[in-house]
């Protein structure tokens, strides 16, 4: 799914309030629906399109003010979107890819 420029705009609105209680807020596209409050699942670390089976220690987002080049790097599959934040996060493997240590689903856009 593809961000729209509103959906952007409410991200970015979003994260500017959140920042004060987060060190990183992300958006994240899945295929099963989000609930609000700490995630329990784990990205995986993937090889030229293919599931190495081995976790990240956190969840893929996209950083809330790299939306932009994350969409044009990569594609993120599913019909639902939340943004999520934590206080500890690395750099992910794409464009504007960020994995967030212990996420917290703040906003449930879609």
């Amino acid at each position: 799914m593809r961000l729209a420029p509103d959906m952007i705009r409410r991200v970015e609105d979003i994260a500017s309030s959140a920042l004060y209680d987060y060190e990183a807020v992300g958006v994240r596209v899945q295929d099963v629906p989000f609930a609000p409050g700490p995630m329990a699942h784990r990205s995986h670390v993937w090889d030229n399109g293919d599931d190495t089976g081995e976790e990240l220690p956190g969840v893929s987002a996209m950083r809330w003010d790299s939306i932009d080049a994350a969409q044009r790097h990569g594609y993120y599959y599913g019909d639902y979107v939340a943004v999520i934040a934590g206080n500890a996060w690395d750099y992910g493997e794409d464009a504007g890819e960020i994995v967030i240590h212990d996420p917290i689903v703040i906003e449930i856009l879609a």
